[in-house]
């Protein structure tokens, strides 16, 4: 596999979020690096993150484990346990049924981090404190199971 070339990696925009839940993150940007090198097991992707712009809503994967390393900028990570900081080389690890959580920039600079998963068929994402939920058919549900 030759080195991936980060200039031909298109970069995505926006979220599948259905409203009112897409505003906060409208405006991420992420390159998917594990696809640009045609990884089958492991997602890997490039996060931009706007100032005022968030990661994604407060989430829970149920198969897959997601492990983030800031690249500039700060991050500030709201769990369900309590909220921290992380610069730039500061890593955070979030297992699988684990903690719910997201990525805020609440500050003045880009946010860039790198954040890789394990790729489970299986996977969904529970959003607590929203009424979201979405499984490995991404379509976005009430807790109480009917549409968006």
């Amino acid at each position: 596999m030759p080195k991936i070339d980060l200039a031909k990696v298109p970069v995505r925009t926006g979220t599948n979020y259905p409203d009112p839940h897409a505003a906060a993150v409208r405006d991420r940007q992420w390159q998917g690096i594990g696809d640009a090198g045609f990884l089958t097991a492991l997602g890997v992707n490039l996060c931009t993150i706007p100032p005022g712009v968030w990661s994604s809503q407060m989430h829970v994967h149920t198969h897959e484990d997601e492990f983030v390393i800031v690249l500039s900028g700060t991050a500030r990570v709201v769990t369900d346990c309590g909220d921290y900081t992380l610069g730039p080389g500061d890593m955070a690890a979030f297992p699988a049924d684990g903690e719910a959580h997201h990525l805020r920039n609440e500050g003045t600079e880009p946010l860039v981090f790198l954040v890789a998963s394990s790729r489970d068929s299986q996977d969904g994402c529970v959003c607590p404190g929203i009424d979201m939920k979405v499984g490995p058919d991404n379509i976005y549900l009430h807790e109480d199971g009917t549409p968006y």
